[in-house]
């Protein structure tokens, strides 16, 4: 099992897993130890990468829906390696130096060396990443005959790179879907919770896609939904954080019952 996973167990009749990939600054030394940015410059990057209460928000949902639901949190920075990247988009990100090891930072500097050679680091961090939660995916799907990955992201208030109306809030929650594993009972379900919690949602904007490990990618047994937080609304304690954490609660009570219809999954 991969090192830097923290995977609490549910029920073993459950197939909702709850992801948290991005919630973590650690880096571990002898990583830092081949960049080229400044500690200032890192920290800054951190910053904007790291998916701040994402964390604390998943554990809060997962108790208030009875702890059925099983979880993994990436105990890793993504500026070590970054699982979330989708296979899809891993050539065109590789090549804007923002793929599965990052070697630019966001604003175009360099957080690696020109031409670093990131092999070692996608067999040590990214592939093992995968492997284990293909094996949750796979116990999930032995176990119940469904898996429902349900990913947990938070983003900036009103980061550059992300504007879609200029002077305007990003949403509050961004819903991500994909076409095959994000049946349309799903989303409309998880939309609904959180417009009825009192959040302004879109879906897709100003994100999409789902996780989905690379080897149950366009199986239909596997569900996915991605969920973005504007991170401003997951201050510790706030009344805010309280209602996303209790709609959150109720997207996996609803997922582990749509898991189970036949409905629920896209053909």
């Amino acid at each position: 099992m991969y090192s830097y996973l923290t995977i609490d167990e549910g029920a073993q009749d459950c197939p909702v897993i709850l992801h948290v990939p991005h919630a973590s600054r650690y880096i571990p030394e002898e990583v830092a130890a081949d960049f080229v940015a400044t500690p200032e410059q890192v920290e800054v990057e951190l910053d904007r990468v790291t998916d701040v209460g994402t964390d604390t928000l998943a554990a809060a949902a997962r108790e208030q829906s009875g702890a059925r639901s099983f979880s993994v949190v990436n105990g890793l920075s993504r500026l070590v390696a970054d699982p979330g990247r989708f296979y899809s988009q891993r050539d065109s990100m590789d090549a804007s130096g923002r793929g599965a090891v990052y070697t630019r930072m966001a604003d175009g500097g360099l957080l690696r060396p020109l031409g670093f050679d990131d092999a070692s680091l996608k067999a040590t961090y990214f592939h093992p990443y995968n492997d284990a939660m293909a094996k949750l995916v796979g116990d999930r799907l032995r176990e119940t005959g469904a898996a429902v990955i349900v990913d947990i992201h938070s983003y900036n208030n009103q980061p550059e790179e992300y504007r879609i109306h200029a002077g305007k809030l990003l949403p509050d929650v961004c819903i991500g879907t994909h076409s095959v594993h994000s049946p349309a009972i799903l989303t409309d379900t998880a939309a609904r919770i959180f417009t009825e919690a009192g959040f302004k949602v879109e879906r897709n904007t100003p994100f999409t896609g789902v996780y989905i490990p690379m080897e149950y990618e366009m199986n239909a047994r596997v569900l996915g939904i991605m969920f973005e937080v504007r991170d401003d609304l997951l201050e510790p304690g706030s009344e805010a954080a309280s209602r996303a954490a209790a709609a959150l609660a109720e997207v996996i009570r609803a997922a582990e019952e749509i898991a189970g219809m036949e409905m629920g999954r896209p053909h």
